[in-house]
């Protein structure tokens, strides 16, 4: 099978098999488990054990916040800003004190010792890693880790830890893995009450927070617009091998293929093992695919085909893309490395990536107001420009040394593709992993910009000088309700995602499925049609989120 037909996932997979194919002594695995479904991951985890096991290769693992530990990893290193080690050592011992630490940055009222502890530990490592979820990866499943559950580590008064370095470790190491731990005894006040989940969220009176809080539209009873794409019966065939349509036909239907319809206030989960043919039904929703031609769909309430006998015309392929927004690994792996972070959006608005776009004052107006709130995520010289006056001089999005797209890492990359996919405000919003490779803090104020736009502030807007600054904290959230009090005016320019648009999700990861999905379609893998017949799946969900719980995950996946 030609490379270019395999998944991202099934991608990833093949690389991981390619470096073992080499004999390395050392293995290193950058994120192994981005892109990769959780029944993969499940089977995955034992192999590389085995390896580990064996010592052959010597693996180490780069993970991200929200990736399950496997059950079988040890000792866990946990890296701060300007390339600091703030945590290491055994992997229970660094899971407390990395809820401990959250827990003690966002406790709303701390001693005056206690804030100065927090004040050095900032300064020297930066905020706590946000968004660890500490879920185990065993070959039975995904579950918490007994350190992450909602009632360990009532309090910080009486924690002692364990300083014990680790076996063989140099003085260095040894520092590393004792000093934030030390910092973390030194907070002498216990905390009387801790959040069900660790987060992040700006300090300020609940009075504040109502004022900040929006209002959440119904869940099964919200009323749904007009169909954007009708899919009826759909079966797409290479040769004789099916990748998606699979008999049994769907509940409510008589004939096999799938069959979904994309409405205006769709929020969709489009999920499915690596290779169950979700890269072709984005393609088809897209009409990037040959075949979108002659199947049974409909855009927008037309076919792409011409109708003589009514006198319509057909469909173009720009005329269907123009009203799509679109970010995915492909896009991802084929865009422009020459453009400029703002060329970069500004294409949103172009029929090819590199073509020129079609702007006007709004649009370019959007434009800025997409840089200035994301500056601090996608400016890459931290603002040490002289003269340079952060929000207002946005100079530095047409550097083409910098700031062009390949120089950018490879969050700001994809976050830079999320950002094109919503500011023309399209009819369908897709995101294919779009956050993947993002950090949690960045995945969560992406999320809330998805949904509320302006309407919301992000939960802190320091660049990463500030963040090493004491105090920074409560500067930015000061500045983010400025911010949002000026966009709770009349002159909001992007309010997010609004009711005539639809969102399609694809993700492996729970954590990266917005709060605003309340739909799901599951796909089934070839594996499970052929040894059990599993069909398509789906449906409204009784509430926003469920699909992203523990309880939804889980029975979405059988896991």
């Amino acid at each position: 099978m030609p490379v270019s037909n395999l998944s991202n996932g099934q991608t990833r997979r093949a690389r991981i098999a390619k470096a073992l194919l080499g004999r390395p002594l050392l293995l290193l695995l950058d994120e192994p488990f981005m892109g990769l479904d959780p029944p993969t991951l499940v089977t995955l985890s034992p192999m590389l054990k085995k390896l580990a096991y064996q010592s052959s290769p010597l693996l180490m693992l780069g993970l991200r916040p929200q990736d399950p530990i496997p059950d079988w990893i040890t000792h866990l290193v946990v890296l701060g800003h300007n390339h600091s080690v703030a945590l290491m050592g055994e992997k229970s011992k660094v899971l407390s004190d990395v809820r401990r630490w959250v827990n003690l940055v966002s406790a709303s009222k701390l001693s005056t010792a206690d804030q100065k502890v927090v004040d050095q530990i900032t300064s020297e490592y930066g905020l706590p890693l946000a968004g660890v979820t500490g879920d185990v990866l065993s070959e039975t499943g995904i579950s918490r880790h007994p350190e992450m559950l909602e009632d360990s580590s009532p309090t910080l008064q009486g924690q002692e830890g364990d300083d014990r370095p680790l076996k063989n470790g140099t003085e260095p190491e040894k520092r590393g893995r004792q000093a934030l731990s030390k910092l973390l005894r030194r907070a002498v006040t216990a905390i009387p009450t801790l959040p069900s989940k660790p987060t992040l969220e700006p300090r300020g009176s609940s009075q504040e927070q109502e004022e900040t809080s929006l209002s959440l539209p119904g869940d099964r009873d919200r009323q749904l617009g007009d169909p954007l794409i009708e899919l009826t019966s759909i079966i797409v065939q290479y040769g004789s091998k099916t990748v998606l349509g699979h008999p049994p036909p769907q509940p409510g239907h008589s004939t096999p293929g799938l069959n979904m319809t994309v409405y205006q206030g769709t929020r969709l989960a489009l999920l499915g093992p690596n290779g169950s043919g979700k890269t072709t039904l984005l393609s088809l929703l897209t009409s990037d695919h040959p075949q979108s031609y002659s199947l049974p769909i409909k855009f927008f309430g037309r076919s792409r085909l011409p109708d003589p006998e009514r006198g319509v015309p057909g469909l173009s392929l720009w005329e269907i893309q123009s009203r799509i927004g679109h970010s995915s690994p492909e896009i991802h792996q084929f865009f422009p490395k020459h453009l400029t972070v703002r060329r970069v959006l500004e294409s949103a608005w172009a029929e090819t990536y590199a073509g020129k776009p079609n702007l006007n004052a709004d649009r370019n107006e959007l434009v800025d107001l997409f840089l200035a709130w994301w500056e601090p995520e996608l400016r890459q010289d931290t603002a040490d420009a002289p003269g340079a006056d952060s929000g207002s001089d946005l100079s530095w999005a047409t550097d083409k040394e910098g700031h062009r797209f390949g120089a950018l890492p490879f969050s700001a990359q994809r976050l830079l593709l999320f950002l094109r996919a919503l500011i023309k405000q399209p009819d369908i919003v897709i995101l294919d992993e779009a956050f993947s490779g993002l950090s949690a803090d960045a995945r969560d104020k992406a999320m809330s910009w998805l949904e509320f736009g302006e309407q919301r502030a992000p939960p802190g807007r320091t660049t990463a000088r500030e963040a090493s600054s004491p105090g920074s904290r409560r500067a930015s959230t000061a500045a983010s309700e400025t911010r949002v009090s000026d966009a709770r005016g009349e002159n909001v320019r992007f309010p997010g995602l609004t009711p005539s648009q639809a969102l399609v999700v694809v993700s492996h990861v729970k954590e990266e499925i917005p709060d605003c999905v309340d739909e799901w379609l599951r796909l089934p893998g070839e594996d499970e049609v052929v040894e059990s017949s599993r069909g398509v799946e789906g449906g409204r969900t009784r509430e926003r989120g469920w699909v992203k719980s523990q309880e939804g995950w889980m029975r979405v996946w059988g896991l």
